[in-house]
């Protein structure tokens, strides 16, 4: 008999809608950035001033223009320049950060090129890599190009999605200092 009553309770119990705990907001539309700078005819001086702007900013040292170059943003940071959504009320890479640990790697690849005595200047384009310290969940997105995660353990009937993309304010920084350079040099 008690057999009987308690295989119908495991049945009433496992047929209640688990309650969903936490909700995941992906983010906002991402906004599309010019990165074509068309910057000509900087000379060696303007040159070297960029390139010491950039290790200022960026706290890199010995940058080579012509080569890529990575450099990790400082945890407070990662929301001024990344966005992930957010779990609940909490912006996602905070959420992410505050459980398993996270950080941020930026690697920068500026297209220029010299043509005799002048550069040029074309193009940006920043690659991130947003990782889960203790999961190794890694988010590799670009510039101009959100990447959308299958995570493993999503929350009940939740999408199991997790979209991250650039706010563009790092590139905005950089494309700054390029013109700035070329401006008043």
């Amino acid at each position: 008999m008690f057999r009987k009553y308690f295989i119908i309770l495991i049945f009433i119990v496992s047929c209640e809608p688990q309650e969903a705990s936490n909700i995941y907001k992906a983010p906002n539309s991402p906004k599309y950035i010019e990165t074509f700078t068309g910057l000509k005819f900087l000379d060696d001086t303007q040159i070297i001033s960029i390139k010491s702007s950039l290790e200022d900013f960026l706290n890199v040292e010995n940058i080579k223009l012509n080569e890529n170059f990575s450099f990790y943003i400082n945890i407070q940071d990662i929301p001024n320049y990344i966005d992930c959504g957010y779990m609940n009320e909490e912006i996602y890479v905070k959420y992410i950060d505050r459980i398993f640990g996270s950080s941020l790697k930026a690697t920068l690849d500026i297209d220029i090129e010299k043509e005799e005595d002048f550069y040029k200047i074309n193009d940006l384009m920043i690659n991130y890599l947003f990782m889960s310290e203790e999961t190794g969940t890694r988010w590799r997105f670009k510039t101009n190009n959100p990447k959308e995660l299958l995570v493993g353990n999503p929350v009940y009937d939740d999408n199991p999605y997790r979209i991250c993309l650039s706010k563009n304010v790092l590139e905005r920084k950089i494309i700054n200092i390029l013109k700035r350079k070329n401006e008043y040099s």
